[in-house]
């Protein structure tokens, strides 16, 4: 099984469902439509009140063409969809049974966003996505059944600010996932702090899984609730996950913590389900690290930096893990990214660069890695190049 972080588009492997026969009054028959359901949901962003994308239609692609799912047709706060809140933008809805290779999400206007200063601004959507938020995926939908699939608008990955002048704009350049629940897991546990035992509440949490090369991708993010407890749901079956924490909590005081990378789990069809709590340990002792990025990201680009940190798993062994990842700012003339209140150490970054193509899907690039050494009360500077 295939499944990939659906930045337009992005290719995702299923296995197929159950067969699911019905009868007739005399004699049996054999359907030849199927059903499918699709709901929103979201991961965690701070900076933001409110993100409000307009979405008119959902759409999947097969062999007859493009099939209407869902007509949802209403603006929806992509910051109300989390925790376990989902919205449906399609319930039971018929189609032909067979293979579909693409889904998409068309957009309305009216996207906004409102900041943490109650400032509310225009959320521009590109050219490129005027035919659609595009998902290349791969169902195999069986007659007589009803598919649920599952779409993460990671918005901590889609919007990027570009600073003119005074005026700020706010783009949207979706990172999406699609998941066909059925063949999911989920990673739960609960993260406290090693000192009093206290519950770190508001805490980001990663799943993260690694390549063949060792390079550490994030499947699924979530915060701990005021009780310390978080839920990694959606994970696709057939992968080895990490889950990884450097908590920085508080809300008027703020409080970081050592990060941690769990032992590595493999999600299978009979074992689908772990736990993983772990004691974190505060350090007062914190610096950061920011710098530009050159060139500077064009109209159809945007830039993602991500923090890496070398972390021993229980029994997997060393690895290298992202432990904050954060979108760069474009100036006028500039780009700019930054990480504030880390625990001193050693620490590398490495920014990834996407480009919007015309036609809506999406190409990447990525920065050499820079170490970077943290040392207490100072921000150290760290240029990137791509």
């Amino acid at each position: 099984m295939n499944f990939a972080r659906l930045t337009l588009p992005v290719a995702i492997g299923f296995g197929s469902l159950l067969f699911l026969g019905c009868g007739g009054s005399s004699k049996s028959s054999t359907p030849t439509s199927a059903a499918m359901s699709v709901h929103l949901v979201d991961g965690p962003i701070s900076g933001y009140q409110e993100i409000n994308v307009n979405i008119q239609s959902v759409e999947i692609s097969g062999s007859g063409g493009w099939t209407t799912l869902g007509t949802p047709n209403k603006t929806i706060n992509l910051l109300n969809l989390v925790g376990g809140v989902e919205e449906t933008l399609a319930n039971g809805a018929s189609l032909p049974a067979g293979h579909y290779g693409q889904m998409r999400l068309i957009l309305g206007s009216g996207n906004t966003v409102k900041l943490s200063d109650g400032s509310v601004h225009a959320l521009t959507v590109p050219s490129g996505l005027q035919t659609g938020v595009k998902l290349v995926v791969s169902f195999d939908v069986a007659a007589g059944t009803t598919k649920d699939v599952w779409i993460d608008f990671d918005a901590a990955h889609s919007i990027q600010l570009i600073q003119a002048g005074a005026s700020n704009q706010y783009l949207l350049r979706p990172t999406v996932w699609a998941y066909d629940k059925v063949v999911t897991g989920s990673i739960s546990g609960k993260l406290t702090d090693a000192g009093s035992a206290s519950a770190l509440a508001g805490a980001t949490v990663y799943a993260e899984t690694l390549d063949a090369s060792g390079n550490a991708r994030i499947a699924r993010s979530t915060t701990t609730d005021a009780s310390g407890a978080y839920t990694l749901d959606l994970l696709p079956v057939g992968a080895t996950y990490y889950v990884v924490s450097q908590p920085l909590v508080g809300s008027t005081t703020l409080k970081a913590y050592d990060a941690k990378a769990s032992d590595a789990y493999a999600l299978t069809a009979t074992s689908p389900v772990f736990t993983y709590s772990a004691a974190f340990t505060s350090d007062a002792s914190l610096g950061g690290v920011s710098g530009d990025l050159t060139p500077v990201a064009t109209s159809s680009e945007s830039d993602q930096v991500n923090l890496l940190a070398s972390l021993t798993s229980p029994t997997s062994g060393t690895h290298t893990f992202i432990v904050d990842t954060t979108m760069a700012i474009v100036g006028t003339s500039t780009e700019t990214y930054g990480f504030s209140n880390l625990p001193i150490g050693t620490y590398s970054l490495q920014a990834i660069r996407t480009t919007l193509n015309l036609d809506g899907t999406t190409s990447s690039s990525a920065s050499t890695v820079q170490p970077a050494a943290v040392t207490a009360g100072v921000t150290l500077t760290v240029n990137l190049g791509l």
